[in-house]
């Protein structure tokens, strides 16, 4: 009934979409498989995003993405969940499943903390408002633009989808986790406000899969987990505490991270709040690590083996550790090995399609780049001053013996960034580091959970104070995201060109015709396209002649439009603060364009190929 009505109201087909996205799926396959109270509050959400987002993709593949697609495969799950529903014999009992009487007061705490302190901290950085504009501000104010750039051109035709901000380039992004954002939105309608809503929910997720790593050594021991896992890192927190006893304290400058310096790692909750394939590639990890514990369950491992094969698309570097885990899994049970442990390979073979297909750019090489560029090569400083308390448990913990599959996936993890190569842009290696965060916290949370409670409180305290920082800097700083008039002019793109339009705009980061209207641009922030595999030559070449388009003559324009198939040229805030208003005059004399919205420095021209001559 529920997905019927959500083909006559967008309110009734978003709660639908919250409904078949985060729970049908997951409650649909729980039931096949041997899963503890404390995993099966991590797997239904996070198998029903993985599951839900990869069969409303290969059925728009086939028959076009669009919200009656969106709502025709929700039907299916409704069915799929009412057979299975007969075939158990047993009705959803909510109170049997989630088993809530079994959550202890503390963990209660500790998870909902976890959400209100995540969706308040997001409400005000990502998509507020104010007298200016509208806010991106803090840690979302630079990579969250990208993010509604590929939810945004996703609903406006671009599927399946080439990179919005790079034309003609195959989208190599590991982009599901926008998709699933996109397809909660293109049922009911323009609603760039559900990001920090959604976001907070896999902070929660997170926490979830966190738990069901850490809950076997004690209930103590995985709210530590829990805790540190989401909330802590290094000792970055001194330059806070230094600014505010010396009276130089400032939201917007005393920001914890430095990139390319001394704490050059960026804390866990700094990347759960903005990068978003890691709000879903981290869950699985922990999640799978969990499931590989028990190698001599069938069913556990298929189910690993078929969440890794479902997350490469949302984050392939999950992808490569949870494969990792595996490996470490087979070498600690190499003694008792079974033919059936092989079984997790079977299903990962989802993952095949993406990686032979996607176009993504995947290479190995050994390279010391990463060592050599960000860790200075002093390890034994950068590393203890970046992870901090939980780092020098997890080291203390290897010389007590146990938990040997978590402290080599730890060593593999830690090791590869120092020694190979696997991103376009070597300082994405510092992901691996996000992973293997995962496994510190499990292990440090053992070790606290033997220690006397007043210790550790004061060790939880120095672990998680980086997060202050954090937390201030993003609901203490107002960046601008785009103007109200840009705002305006965004919307204004969405209803009056067509779908799939390209735009000519300045290579810049908050670019209204993309990031609202999504629409696809030449080209963007050069690390986007760069870290996603376009050699920097290439970017900086494109970057080149859009600067002649804006500053040169009009045969430079001409140039411009025809080789990227421009239909408008865009001037915004962006493109007179960096080819001053003189563009506008130089645009204005040209004749093949027509002006089709002025407001103040703010243009949309037209381009008219029959004027342009030879």
């Amino acid at each position: 009934m529920l997905a019927i009505a959500g083909f006559a109201s967008g309110i009734i087909s978003l709660v639908a979409a919250f409904v078949f996205t985060f729970l049908v799926p997951g409650l649909i396959g729980y039931r096949f498989f041997h899963l503890k109270s404390h995993e099966i509050w991590a797997f239904i959400p996070l198998f029903s995003v993985l599951i839900s987002v990869q069969l409303i993709y290969y059925v728009s593949l086939a028959a076009g993405y669009s919200s009656q697609t969106i709502l025709a495969c929700f039907l299916g799950l409704a069915a799929l969940y009412t057979l299975v529903v007969y075939k158990k014999g047993e009705q959803l009992k909510p109170s049997m499943l989630l088993r809530v009487r079994q959550i202890k007061k503390t963990s209660f705490l500790v998870f909902a903390s976890i959400f209100l302190i995540s969706l308040v901290v997001l409400s005000f950085s990502v998509w507020r408002g104010n007298q200016y504009g509208i806010v991106l501000t803090g840690s979302n104010w630079q990579d969250t633009p990208f993010h509604y750039e590929i939810i945004e051109s996703l609903n406006n035709g671009n599927f399946p989808p080439q990179t919005p901000n790079y034309i003609g380039t195959p989208l190599s992004y590991h982009y599901f986790v926008d998709f699933h954002t996109a397809m909660l939105e293109k049922v009911y309608g323009y609603l760039p406000t559900l990001m920090p809503v959604l976001n907070a929910l896999f902070i929660l997720v997170f926490g979830f899969a966190v738990y069901a790593l850490a809950r076997p050594f004690g209930r103590r021991a995985a709210v530590i987990a829990t805790i540190i896992g989401v909330f802590g890192w290094g000792l970055s927190y001194i330059g806070l505490f230094s600014a505010l006893f010396n009276g130089t304290f400032s939201s917007s400058q005393n920001y914890i991270y430095q990139f390319g310096q001394t704490f050059g790692l960026p804390s866990m909750f700094d990347n759960l709040l903005q990068q978003r394939p890691l709000l879903v590639g981290l869950p699985v990890f922990a999640l799978v690590m969990a499931l590989l514990r028990v190698m001599d369950d069938k069913n556990r491992l298929i189910l690993a083996g078929l969440i890794t094969g479902l997350a490469y698309e949302f984050h392939n570097v999950a992808f490569f550790c949870c494969y990792a885990a595996y490996v470490v899994c087979l070498l600690v049970n190499l003694r008792k090995f079974k033919l059936s442990y092989l079984y997790f390979l079977v299903p990962t073979a989802f993952a095949l399609p993406f990686i032979l297909f996607s176009g993504s750019s995947f290479s190995l090489s050994v390279s010391f780049d990463f060592f050599a560029t960000y860790v200075h090569n002093n390890p034994f400083v950068f590393y203890p001053l970046n992870l901090g308390v939980p780092f020098a448990l997890a080291v203390i913990s290897f010389f007590k013996r146990g938990h040997e599959y978590l402290k080599i996936t730890l060593l593999l993890l830690f090791l590869v960034p120092n020694i190979l190569l696997l991103t376009p842009w070597s300082w994405d290696m510092y992901k691996f580091f996000m992973f293997a965060w995962v496994l510190i916290v499990v292990l440090s949370g053992i070790m606290l959970a033997k220690t006397r409670r007043i210790l550790v409180v004061a060790l939880v305290l120095l672990s998680v104070m980086t997060t202050a920082s954090v937390i201030v800097y993003n609901v203490g700083t107002d960046y601008a995201g785009v103007s109200w008039s840009e705002y305006q002019l965004g919307l204004w793109v969405r209803d009056h060109t067509p779908q799939k339009a390209v735009f000519l705009t300045y290579y810049g980061i908050h670019e209204p015709p993309t990031m609202i209207a999504g629409r696809v641009r030449v080209s963007s922030y050069v690390y986007w396209p760069y870290g996603h595999g376009i050699p920097l030559d290439q970017v900086w070449q494109r970057e080149h002649e859009i600067d002649s388009a804006y500053n040169g003559t009009a045969v430079d324009l001409a140039a411009v439009v025809r080789e990227y198939n421009v239909s408008y040229v865009y001037v915004g805030n962006e493109e007179t603060g960096y080819y001053s208003l003189n563009c506008i005059a130089h645009l204005d004399s040209v004749g093949f364009l027509t002006t089709v919205y002025s407001d103040g420095n703010l243009r949309v021209y037209q381009v008219d190929y029959s004027k342009m001559g030879s």
